[in-house]
């Protein structure tokens, strides 16, 4: 067991060790820290000294803060389904290792600019052009990209109206021996 170390007094990161804490149920040697925003955490020695912990959490709030739109209100459609919906878009067109890529950005199929990088724009549109969690986006013309002209929001049943022809080829017959 390696022998005790007295961090009292030293700097990790925005963390200042202020004094022993109570060890945790695991036996862990844990410290009381003071970060440069004032909030104290009781934090684990070998997450101080590995660099796994060097701030109270405030920096993660910061980035937070900084990843909001101009309005103060994050996108707020990470884990919805028109965020889903957005996402799977933008991998048909631009992940070539996605099975359906072939279908979609290998026959040059793209999303506009507006939209590719910018989530808001894209629930903006959906919004104001009757998005209901139960349709499916849908390209007006199958031979042009994603675009707030070429597309709408469809039933599954409609998609399926809409689909391009698909060519079967029959399995030739194999010769008996």
């Amino acid at each position: 067991m390696p022998a005790f170390q007295d961090l009292s007094g030293r700097q990790f990161g925005s963390l200042t060790v202020i004094e022993r804490a109570e060890n945790g149920k695991d036996g862990a040697t844990r410290w009381l820290c003071e970060c440069k925003c004032k909030n104290k955490k009781v934090v684990m020695a070998k997450h101080l000294k590995s660099g796994a912990v060097d701030n109270c959490g405030c920096l993660r709030a910061e980035r937070m803060k900084e990843t909001k739109t101009g309005n103060g209100s994050m996108h707020g459609g990470c884990g919805t389904r028109l965020y889903s919906i957005w996402s799977s878009m933008k991998t048909r067109c631009y992940n070539p290792n996605r099975e359906r890529y072939a279908d979609y950005g290998g026959r040059g199929i793209t999303v506009c600019d507006e939209w590719v990088n910018d989530f808001s724009k894209f629930r903006d549109w959906a919004l104001k052009n009757g998005y209901e969690e139960h349709l499916t986006i849908d390209r007006k013309d199958n031979s042009k990209g994603y675009s707030p002209d070429n597309c709408k929001w469809a039933s599954v049943r409609e998609q399926n109206n809409n689909r391009r022809k698909r060519r079967y080829f029959k399995k030739p017959e194999r010769s008996a021996i």
